[in-house]
């Protein structure tokens, strides 16, 4: 039997339309401490459903100073849980956090819906936006690596996402058996991913300009920045959702003329950062995401207008430390300029001095940028010809 027609997409949401979904958030504990911050993850959770396609949600928000090992919440709160899915006929229970597979269990043996995590969900989005060969490689392959390791305890929550693993019943021996197709199958589609890393890496020798990396948090518009910079008739798929670009795509982009010849750049989109991104899925994207180690600069997007813009540009230095080019030159372009009110655009606009700002679908700020990437590529060029 193969593994990926045993595990691929295992951990997806069928019919996700047909879901009346109770999303959990919680504060107070060693690990979930800050309440403001848990409640802008659990509206961010709320986001990530509704990418998945949820369309019926409600949500509940608890002081939780003690989890519990085996079933996550106290007993307490458990009843509360319970009392709403049974008043409210609730058919899946999204709980933000990184839950274990025991927990996992034990709430659905518990509630007797389906329960799953944030890492799941956000595993299921990517498995659902996966367009190209290469994008749904790497999917499956954060998907097998996320649950090579928890296949035991999984076992009866597998049986109700779909069949395969579960629904056999499986033994110890069965056991081995799917982790050695799935063992099997990760090295196969890492070899496959290696191939496409060294396409990528020939690709990028037969380049002989200054190249930009955008990056930036989830549906900060890195993809509508891309297609308003390039010149292109082929525009990128663009949506206002989290992860809507799952792949790597460049596009050529004009800065301006230098001794009457014209001068060009290539812009790269990648795959947005969000918090609590699972290690497997950073791992699974090595191939996409080492563009941004072999740019010559990277263009940090973020949304000026979001609440928690601290954090989301502190989200995308932490990953590009994580890739070791804390050393490229960097450009801030403020994105969505139009929503942020004057005071905050003051103090911004203070604290990055630097940040060019502007609107990536109304291309305002936009030639501000174009200039900013000219002056780069001259500079580049003249380091270049030494």
């Amino acid at each position: 039997m193969d593994a990926s027609s045993l595990i691929q997409h295992k951990l997806t949401i069928s019919s996700a339309e047909n879901y009346n979904a109770l999303l959990i958030g919680q504060y107070g504990s060693s690990y979930y401490l800050n309440k403001e911050v848990q409640e802008e993850s659990l509206r961010e959770l709320y986001l990530l459903s509704d990418t998945a396609g949820i369309a019926h949600m409600q949500d509940l928000f608890f002081r939780a100073p003690n989890l519990d090992p085996a079933a996550f919440f106290s007993k307490g709160i458990i009843e509360i849980i319970e009392n709403n899915i049974k008043e409210y006929n609730y058919n899946l229970l999204i709980i933000d956090a990184a839950l274990r597979p025991v927990q996992l269990k034990n709430l659905e043996e518990r509630f007797k819906v389906r329960v799953i995590g944030r890492i799941e969900l956000i595993l299921d989005i990517f498995a659902m936006r996966a367009s190209t060969k290469e994008a749904a490689l790497q999917v499956e392959l954060a998907q097998l690596t996320y649950i090579l390791p928890r296949l035991k305890g999984l076992g009866g929550v597998l049986s109700r996402l779909g069949g395969g693993i579960g629904t056999r019943g499986p033994g110890e021996s069965m056991l081995e058996t799917d982790r050695r197709h799935i063992r099997t199958r990760i090295q196969k589609i890492k070899k496959e991913l290696k191939a496409v890393s060294k396409h990528r890496t020939n690709a990028r020798k037969n380049r002989n300009i200054a190249t930009f990396a955008l990056v930036g948090y989830t549906n900060a518009g890195k993809t509508s920045l891309v297609n308003s910079l390039s010149s292109s008739p082929k525009k990128l798929f663009a949506e206002d959702r989290l992860f809507a670009t799952l792949d790597s795509f460049s596009r050529k982009v004009y800065l301006g003329e230098i001794k009457r010849l014209p001068a060009y750049s290539v812009v790269t989109d990648t795959v947005g950062f969000i918090r609590n991104l699972p290690a497997s899925l950073v791992a699974a994207f090595h191939s996409t995401l080492e563009e941004i180690v072999y740019t010559d600069a990277i263009i940090i997007v973020a949304d000026a207008s979001s609440p928690r813009l601290g954090e989301e540009l502190e989200v995308v230095k932490e990953e590009l430390k994580k890739l070791k080019v804390d050393d490229k030159p960097r450009i801030l372009f403020f994105n969505k300029s139009d929503l942020v009110f004057t005071d905050d655009r003051e103090r911004l606009s203070k604290k990055y001095p630097e940040a060019v700002w502007g609107n990536s679908i109304t291309k305002e700020g936009v030639f501000a940028l174009r200039e900013r990437l000219f002056k780069f590529y001259k500079k580049f060029s003249k380091e270049r010809n030494r």
